[in-house]
């Protein structure tokens, strides 16, 4: 892939290359930073970014508990994003990276209490997966999700993502696409990057919060989705392991994945061992309000013309 030509780092864009944070910083160091993944999409010559609003928020959020405060404002952020993705020219499905972090600490150290920080958004063409129709073959990870008393799953933060490629990786050398984590009481937490929804009798079932997960802004897509296009309700609940083996369906959500079917665990088929039809109903569903196509303006943001950048 060739890079972009610019990045946004602390208040203005600059270069690809220039857009560097220090090896001795905190959120270089020590993953001491919290970020949002946030996806664009094209339609009809227009880019919209997808709940962008809602995924600064929730930054806001991870920042809080990590009594972390940044020099940008969220109607900055939200410029910054949109000004970044016409700067570069992007008329495909985006990817872009908000990651606010903290900097370098008294005497260089990474533990050291510190109130400098620094934002950097980072924005790269992103298609979606090639099993979005085809379903993922996932494992159950032989690691356990973290917890709120240790690493805090709410915070969305860079630390807590080396459980998930911990448990990503192991898939992927054992032959899976991806895995399912459970938490420390055994039951369903989440995929690596994504919300677990499973279908089983005709209903909705995820994880709840206080299941070692992070609260995700698609499932809560999907949610209002499926009661509003499906009349069906999502309900929050423990999942047991052998639930998913007698599932009718199954299928992960976040940004990056979208709505991502499984179609297998432990190689054990979900239901008939393919895409679901609510699971595809729920992705078209899905595809249209992220372009923009349907109900709910309010969770899509035009990307300015380029006239409109601030450069």
């Amino acid at each position: 892939m060739t890079a972009p030509d610019y990045a946004w780092q602390n208040g203005r864009l600059v270069r690809w290359d220039e857009c560097v944070v220090h090896a001795r910083s905190q959120g270089a160091f020590w993953g001491a930073n919290v970020f949002e993944g946030v996806r664009a999409y094209a339609d009809d010559g227009a880019m919209r970014a997808f709940r962008l609003d809602d995924h600064l928020a929730r930054l806001r959020r991870s920042m809080k508990s990590l009594h972390m405060g940044i020099a940008h404002s969220d109607a900055e952020l939200k410029r910054a994003c949109l000004d970044l993705v016409r700067a570069n020219d992007l008329t495909v499905d985006t990817h872009l990276c908000v990651v606010a972090y903290f900097d370098q600490g008294p005497n260089f150290d990474p533990l050291a209490y510190t109130t400098s920080t620094g934002v950097h958004i980072t924005a790269l063409p992103m298609p979606r997966s090639p099993k979005h129709e085809v379903g993922a073959a996932a494992s159950i990870a032989s690691w356990r999700r973290i917890s709120d008393d240790s690493m805090p799953p709410r915070i969305k933060t860079g630390a807590n993502y080396h459980n998930s490629r911990l448990a990503q990786h192991e898939a992927v050398r054992n032959g899976y696409d991806t895995t399912l984590l459970l938490n420390q009481r055994g039951t369903v937490a989440e995929a690596p990057g994504a919300c677990v929804v499973m279908v089983r009798d005709g209903e909705l079932v995820t994880p709840p919060g206080t299941s070692g997960v992070l609260e995700g802004i698609t499932v809560d897509t999907v949610a209002r989705l499926a009661e509003e296009r499906l009349g069906l309700s999502l309900h929050r609940r423990e999942i047991d392991r052998t639930e998913l083996y007698v599932a009718d369906e199954l299928f992960l959500c976040g940004t990056l994945a979208e709505l991502l079917p499984v179609t297998s665990v432990d190689r054990t088929p979900v239901g008939s061992g393919r895409r679901g039809p609510i699971t595809a109903l729920l992705q078209n569903h899905y595809d249209d309000v992220a372009r923009g196509r349907s109900d709910h303006p309010e969770w899509s943001t035009l990307v300015p013309a380029r006239q409109e950048v601030s450069a």
